[in-house]
């Protein structure tokens, strides 16, 4: 990864960013002094059985319109393509069919929800601790070697309001998983959201690696990463 790094990028094809070119991205990179930036945008499933992500009609056009600017920028700024993704077992064909695609750069896991039997998830019922699911999902899709980044994993602790050693026992699980091959992500977007937790990180050793990822849905929410330290704009 650059030095000047902006990681974790979405577009207006998930339905919950603003409405704005993949250009338009770009361009605030540039502006800002980004060495590079990393689209992960939501990855949609065959036959789009979930909200919230591009329809798998889009993902075609998603790499094309990439590609075209990755070339048409590339003596100004490195553009990366890349997909975030739930881990969920019964598609690990597809896992594996998205990672044979030579146009696709990586694929970060991002957890917002798990299979608890096929074709039944998470999000179906209010589930008591839920991060349990969410990290078996994770710790699992982490050793199929697929997935080059775990976004956001602290996340997965969203609908608990104290830390505990069982969380802690779990945090430990996935960080184990991980080791020096799997990146983590720290997540910008879950700070401001109030979302992050700061336990989880202080038990992550130094032989983990890290990567900061602003999980931009516009423009003015990309930051660039320079040195490890965060700089919102200008």
């Amino acid at each position: 990864m650059d030095n000047n790094y902006i990681f974790h990028v979405h577009t207006y094809r998930c339905g919950h960013a603003t409405n704005e070119t993949d250009e338009d991205y770009i361009k605030r990179a540039i502006v800002l002094g980004a060495d590079s930036i990393t689209f992960t945008d939501h990855a949609p499933f065959p036959g789009d059985p979930f909200t919230g992500r591009m329809k798998y009609s889009q993902l075609k056009e998603y790499i094309s319109s990439l590609k075209k600017l990755k070339s048409i920028y590339e003596e100004i700024i490195d553009v990366h393509i890349g997909l975030e993704i739930e881990y969920l077992p019964s598609y690990k064909s597809y896992y594996e069919e998205l990672k044979a695609n030579d146009n696709i750069e990586l694929m970060i896991i991002g957890q917002h929800h798990y299979e608890v039997s096929n074709g039944i998830y998470s999000f179906m019922s209010d589930i008591k601790h839920e991060y349990i699911g969410l990290f078996a999902a994770m710790i699992e899709g982490v050793n199929t070697g697929l997935f080059e980044v775990v976004a956001h994993p602290d996340r997965a602790f969203r609908k608990e309001s104290i830390w505990t050693e069982e969380m802690a026992a779990y945090s430990n699980k996935l960080i184990e998983a991980v080791g020096d091959k799997v990146l983590l992500e720290k997540n910008l977007s879950s700070i401001k959201k109030k979302v992050y937790w700061k336990e989880f990180w202080n038990i992550v050793p130094d032989n983990v690696k890290l990567i900061y990822g602003c999980d931009a849905h516009s423009a003015k929410d990309i930051s660039v990463v320079i040195d490890k330290n965060i700089y919102y704009g200008l």
